[in-house]
């Protein structure tokens, strides 16, 4: 699967098969592709989706120029051409979530130790192994400078659920994600607004307002306090670490800086960035 969060986008396909293409609102239920948006839903209105699939028998920027020497209509080629001349790898180590994409646009390897975000009209969700006992006193970490929230309205409405931040992913599919707000109360705890996500994500605000925008900034979070006080789930442990951004819904810019996570727990750390 591949999610170009763009009107264009350039992919290498693991092995040859039937090639689909559908709006980038549905949702996976799974890696394997399956849809968790009910395939009914796809035939209650009458819809006609154009596209244009180019198989490259070079490279893609090659192929890219040679069809830009023929014109370029709105920009379209130019405009992918750029992206793929100047795309960068995924920090090492991390990698998207099959329901997101545009994480080799949205975050970049910074100066050492850091990953830079910036989110425009777009959102990725990036994940990071991190097998870690959840017990009593485990604790997340991290530091980071937020110089751009992409939200103006309370987050926890589907149209302006637009944010950043810093989450967990644990063994009973749940996750807990802590984001810095422009309006909604430090503390508050709401389940994801958008549909597909409201089972199985937990959102907590730890901070608030834009007094502290464009500083650097130490967060700590007892994750385990926090998983049983609003989550209440059977996880044992915590499987992944994600950096989030999300600014499809307002069209603004979420740009911020990550560096220093870690994982503590009573027998076990972990350095993650």
């Amino acid at each position: 699967m591949y999610n170009p969060m763009l009107n264009h986008g350039t992919m290498i396909a693991p092995h040859a098969g039937p090639l689909q293409i559908a709006r980038s609102l549905a949702e996976w239920e799974n890696e394997d592709g399956v849809l968790w948006t009910p395939a009914e839903f796809y035939t209650k209105t009458d819809v006609e989706i154009y596209g244009v699939a180019l198989k490259w028998k070079k490279d893609a920027a090659a192929g890219l120029r040679s069809l830009l020497d023929k014109g370029d209509v709105g920009g379209v080629l130019r405009r992918e051409l750029d992206r793929v001349t100047t795309a960068a790898p995924l920090p090492a180590g991390w990698d998207n979530h099959f329901n997101a994409g545009g994480g080799d646009v949205i975050f970049r390897e910074g100066s050492p130790g850091q990953i830079t975000c910036h989110a425009h009209k777009t959102g990725g969700l990036l994940r990071h192994p991190a097998q870690m006992p959840l017990a009593p006193d485990t604790r997340l970490s991290w530091r980071w400078t937020v110089e751009e929230l992409p939200s103006v309205l309370p987050e926890d409405q589907l149209i302006a659920h637009d944010y950043v931040s810093v989450g967990v992913e644990f063994d009973d599919g749940q996750d807990l994600t802590y984001l810095w707000s422009r309006q909604l109360p430090v503390g508050q705890v709401f389940r994801c607004p958008i549909p597909r996500w409201a089972p199985i994500e937990t959102h907590m605000v730890i901070r608030t307002g834009t007094q502290e925008l464009g500083t650097w900034i130490r967060e700590e979070r007892d994750v385990y306090a926090d998983y049983k006080a609003h989550v209440a789930g059977d996880a044992r442990n915590i499987v992944r670490v994600w950096l989030l951004a999300v600014a499809v819904f307002q069209r603004r810019a979420g740009i911020c800086r990550y560096e220093d996570i870690r994982l503590e727990g009573p027998s076990k750390k972990l350095k993650i960035l």
